[in-house]
């Protein structure tokens, strides 16, 4: 294995064991040390690939969410609202952990300044990205929605299931994206 393959493999270690511990502890309840000892890695290499614990769960974070919506908006650029919707609940409802590790980074960033500050920066411009995707949709397919607001209502629908999905609501993802479509039709024919 050359040198290249072990640091990538060594990052991929420490963001699976950081993301496994946060799904399981939270933000708060795994160390540097618990993510040393899980990855099989040092001190060293965490902090040479991330340079804190607040950026590892950044990227941990990025790599749940934040990256998946911005490859369904950069390889399918036709799709409308409600596909969007449907693509981004299948990505929340086929990683069986992944609402859990959502709903675990939302609440330690709660309790993080630091890391509130972080997950902020990238959420907005997570939310950015989306919005210029509405923007150019709205302006073929419903002029006046605001796309803001649109996005706003995507996103809302989105971290929602996350939520229900973390809390054994036991919420059906077919019904949901649904109704959420219905909701986000709804949304664009009233203006």
């Amino acid at each position: 294995m050359d040198a290249v393959t072990r640091t990538v493999s060594a990052r991929q270690a420490i963001l699976n064991a950081a993301a496994e511990l946060i799904r399981l502890h939270g933000v708060a309840g795994t160390s540097i040390a618990d993510v040393i000892a899980r990855s099989g890695t040092s001190a060293g290499a965490i902090y040479h690939h991330f340079g804190s614990k607040e950026q590892l769960v950044l990227e941990v974070g990025k790599g749940a969410i934040a990256r998946p919506m911005a490859m369904i908006l950069r390889t399918q650029p036709g799709l409308s609202p409600a596909d969007i919707l449907r693509s981004a609940l299948a990505r929340v409802a086929e990683d069986e952990g992944l609402a859990e590790l959502l709903l675990q980074i939302w609440a330690g960033a709660k309790s993080d300044p630091a890391l509130f500050a972080m997950m902020r920066e990238e959420g907005t411009a997570m939310k950015r990205l989306v919005i210029e995707f509405m923007r150019s949709w709205c302006a073929k397919n419903a002029p006046s929605v605001d796309p803001t607001n649109l996005t706003d209502l995507l996103l809302g629908l989105v971290m929602g299931f996350a939520v229900q999905r973390a809390l054994t609501f036991g919420t059906d993802l077919d019904t949901y994206a649904d109704i959420g479509a219905q909701v986000l039709a709804a949304a664009i024919e009233t203006r």
